[in-house]
């Protein structure tokens, strides 16, 4: 397991374009649907009660956007907006998936270069993987709608019911991380032109280190956001404000590192 954290590591670091276009990338995203979400919640903060106002005009206020939002078509344009963005991102999720997995299959080739020919070579495939991916994903909720309505209409409060479907949430949670990992070994089998069949006995065999090896890089990737925000609230003024901002930068490089080392695994098991 070290010596493919090792390799991966090494690998990582010689995907600078890959990693910088992903945080422009991310930094782009935030900063839109931030703009989004400050349109909309900062005229509706100036119209919200101070503490100073008695409860009823609290009630009165929360009565009013109820109304707007259940009665009036208000949310109809923000819905639709987001909905154009969640488009935007799932067209925009396999290019970049082909330029990365391609940029890390490819490392003969110069930085640039082999991430936009993986985009342009492979951005079909990764977008049927991506489909198929995400039918997958959705699929077990053709079961779990059905039971979720009658546990609510069954169960005495919302808590109840809840506390029913964590156990079924926690399987879905798992599930999805499973269903993660195995297109990851296809768009490897994509990108490096290796059999999908073979890919993914592969990946069938060696599924205990392949999960194990996720598993510690998700953790590192929860301990380094567990240290950021404990830095911020210590370290208060420009030192926080500098590790805040360099944030997202070290967590794509985390997720480059997880592709990479999980790469190696493939490369030397297949081999093997």
């Amino acid at each position: 397991m070290k010596t493919y954290l090792n390799y991966g590591f090494r690998e990582a670091l010689r995907q600078p374009f890959a990693t910088i276009v992903l945080f422009i990338y991310q930094m782009g995203w935030g900063i839109l649907l931030y703009k989004l979400v400050q349109g909309v919640l900062v005229p509706l903060m100036h119209r919200y009660p101070g503490g100073d106002q008695p409860k009823e005009s609290l009630h009165l206020f929360l009565a009013e956007s109820q109304f707007q939002l259940i009665k009036t078509d208000l949310s109809h344009s923000y819905l639709w907006w987001l909905a154009v963005l969640l488009l935007i991102r799932m067209l925009l999720t396999p290019v970049l998936n082909s330029g990365v997995y391609y940029s890390l299959t490819h490392t003969d080739q110069n930085a640039g270069y082999r991430f936009f020919r993986g985009i342009k070579e492979l951005t079909l495939p990764f977008f049927i993987a991506y489909l198929t991916r995400l039918a997958l994903s959705l699929l077990p909720l053709i079961w779990l709608l059905p039971k979720a309505q009658r546990l609510f209409a069954h169960s005495t409060s919302y808590e109840e019911a809840v506390l029913h479907l964590l156990p079924w949430l926690a399987g879905m949670l798992v599930y999805g991380f499973l269903l993660h990992l195995l297109f990851m070994y296809v768009q490897f089998a994509i990108a490096a032109h290796m059999g999908i069949i073979s890919t993914l006995m592969t990946f069938m065999r060696h599924s205990l280190p392949i999960i194990g090896l996720s598993l510690i890089l998700l953790l590192s990737s929860g301990l380094l956001t567990g240290i950021t925000v404990t830095a911020t609230y210590l370290w208060a003024g420009l030192a926080a404000l500098m590790i805040y901002q360099l944030f997202p930068l070290f967590n794509i490089f985390l997720q480059m590192w997880a592709i990479s080392s999980q790469y190696q695994l493939l490369t030397a098991k297949s081999e093997g």
